[in-house]
C-alpha cells in the first residue's frame, strides 16, 4: 500500500524557507548493503527511492566492508548520489571496513557522534549496535536526528537498547527525530516503553498518529509482514501530525524492507 506521513512543526523554519518549500520531507531505510530480494547489488535503485529526500536514515550500510557491497563507502557513495552531506555510525568493524548506519541530509550537519547501544549478559560477541546523533541546522535552527537500528536476535538486548535510546534523547538540549529499524513491532512491550510518557521521554510513533493501515515495513510478499522501521518525534514536534498522501513503490525489490517517509509540514507562520 501507498503510505506518507504528515507533521506539522511549528518552530523549525523561517517564514522565508517554508514559503519556499512547505514540507521537510524524511524517510528511513533499511538497504540490506544495497542488495536486492533478487540478489543484485544496485546502491542505485536504493538512491532512487529516496531521491528528492531532504533527510534519509539509513541501516545496513557498509563502508569498504567485505566483498559483499565491492568495497564501496556506501555511506559517501549515497551523500554524493543524493547531493547531500552524510555522516556515518560504525558498529561493527573488521578492519579497515566497517558497518552500520547513515544520515544523509541536505542540510548542514554540525556535529554527530555515535552512541554504543548495551548487549545483556552472555551476548559480548553479538553484532554491535549504536545510535547515530546528528545536529543539523534547519534554517538557523537546531535539529538532532538519531538513527538506529536495534539487535533482531535478542529481547533482552532490544530492551537495554530501548532504554538507552530513551536516556540519550532525553539529553538532547533541541527538538528530536528517532528514526530506523528497531526491530520490534508494535504490539511488544519494547513499543510499549518507547511509547510510553513513563520514566523518560515519550517518542512519538508518526504512523500511529497520522497513518493508515497496517504500515508494513518488512515481509510484504507474504513471508510474516511487520511493522518494524519507524519514525519518531519529541511529543511536541509531533503536536501537528496530519494525514497525507504520496506515493511510494512499495513493489520495490531494492531491498528486503520498505522506505517509510515522513512530511514535516510548516506553516508560514511563527
Amino acid at each position: 500500500m501507498i503510505r506518507r506521513i504528515l507533521l506539522s512543526l511549528g518552530f523549525l523554519l523561517s517564514p522565508t524557507l517554508a514559503g519556499a518549500q512547505d514540507a521537510i520531507k524524511l524517510a528511513t531505510f533499511n538497504i540490506h548493503h544495497g542488495e536486492g530480494t533478487d540478489g543484485k547489488l544496485d546502491l542505485k535503485r536504493v538512491a532512487d527511492l529516496v531521491r528528492g529526500v531532504d533527510v534519509v536514515a539509513f541501516q545496513e550500510i557498509d563502508v569498504h566492508f567485505r566483498d559483499r557491497s565491492e568495497g564501496v563507502d556506501q555511506a559517501e557513495w549515497l551523500g554524493k548520489e543524493l547531493g547531500g552531506n552524510f555522516a556515518f555510525g560504525p558498529n561493527l568493524v573488521e578492519g579497515e571496513g566497517s558497518y552500520g548506519v547513515a544520515l544523509v541530509t541536505r542540510f548542514p550537519i554540525t556535529a554527530h557522534t555515535n552512541h554504543r547501544l548495551p548487549k545483556s549478559a552472555g551476548r559480548e560477541r553479538a553484532e554491535p549496535r549504536g545510535l547515530l546523533e546528528c545536529r543539523l541546522d534547519v534554517a538557523g535552527r537546531p535539529l538532532r536526528v538519531y538513527v538506529t537500528h536495534l539487535a533482531h536476535d535478542s529481547q533482552a538486548d532490544r530492551t537495554l537498547q530501548v532504554a538507552k535510546v530513551r536516556e540519550i534523547v532525553a539529553a538532547s538540549p533541541d527538538p528530536w527525530i528517532v528514526m530506523g529499524d528497531f526491530n520490534l513491532r508494535p504490539d511488544t512491550a519494547d513499543y510499549k516503553a518507547l511509547t510510553s510518557p513513563e520514566s523518560g521521554p515519550r517518542l512519538v510513533d508518526a504512523w500511529a498518529v497520522a497513518g493508515e493501515g497496517p504500515g508494513h515495513s518488512i515481509g510484504l510478499r507474504g513471508e510474516r509482514p511487520a511493522r518494524i522501521d519507524y519514525i519518531f518525534a519529541a511529543e511536541p514536534l509531533a503536536a501537528g501530525f496530519v494525514v497525507g498522501s504520496a506515493r511510494v513503490n512499495v513493489a520495490t525489490i531494492a531491498s528486503d524492507h520498505q522506505p517509510v517517509y515522513v512530511d514535516l509540514r510548516m506553516p508560514t507562520d511563527r
